[in-house]
């Protein structure tokens, strides 16, 4: 960490205004295949990997025709990523690199830059895939998203700018779908995003315990 860095809990650091996740848990994620843009976060699922060398695609296609053209046209990344309220402990991400903490509005990069890093980091996750004859077609398609799933590895609703940045990709030629995946402790920005025309395709809420005690136990806040 640079002596110009503020640490903002173990993972992540201010560099002058900027929020970003600190070099040593980014080269960490970048190690276990993640792209790491400023605070976003971006990951090629198994899905998007079966589906670039011309396997199935995930339930998104069947039922919701999302992405169109197959799961490879999927990018699923976090806007503000290793960010969360919970630690819930069935979480498939690394919950050990997550910190609690709500962003400033100051503090984030603006939707443009996070769907431009965002995409940045996706084309070098699929560098690889040009050597595999069988893909390379796929992969071109894989190069202009058709859907994107906000629900990476963190609390999507803690990005301030959440209903810009739906708007933004909404906006991009080749969008049909959105998917956003949220535990619902912050109904504040899920109400903006119905005030502010921001909804996605589909909004999932998590729903993971009955009792406020089984809340606790599971989803461990």
């Amino acid at each position: 960490m640079s002596c110009e860095e503020e640490p903002i809990g173990r993972h992540h650091v201010l560099e002058g205004p900027r929020l970003g996740i600190r070099a040593s848990t980014a080269r960490k994620l970048v190690e276990a295949h993640y792209g790491v843009a400023g605070h976003a976060t971006v990951e090629l699922c198994k899905w998007t990997k079966d589906a670039l060398e011309g396997g199935k695609s995930c339930y998104k296609v069947k039922f919701y025709n999302a992405p169109a053209g197959g799961s490879h046209r999927c990018v699923e990344m976090s806007p503000v990523g290793m960010v969360c309220s919970n630690r819930c402990i069935y979480c498939w991400r690394p919950t050990e690199d997550f910190d609690s903490f709500i962003p400033e509005e100051g503090q984030v990069m603006e939707p443009e830059e996070v769907v431009r890093g965002v995409l940045e980091e996706r084309r070098r996750l699929l560098s690889g895939y040009w050597g595999h004859e069988e893909a390379k077609a796929r992969v071109k398609e894989a190069l202009a998203p058709t859907h994107w799933a906000i629900s990476l590895s963190g609390e999507p609703t803690l990005y301030p700018k959440l209903p810009e940045l739906v708007k933004y990709i909404r906006s991009l030629p080749h969008t049909k779908s959105i998917f956003i995946v949220t535990n619902g402790q912050h109904p504040d920005m899920l109400k903006r995003l119905v005030e502010e025309g921001a909804l996605p395709t589909q909004l999932y809420l998590s729903m993971n315990a009955p009792t406020k005690e089984l809340f606790y136990a599971i989803n461990v806040p």
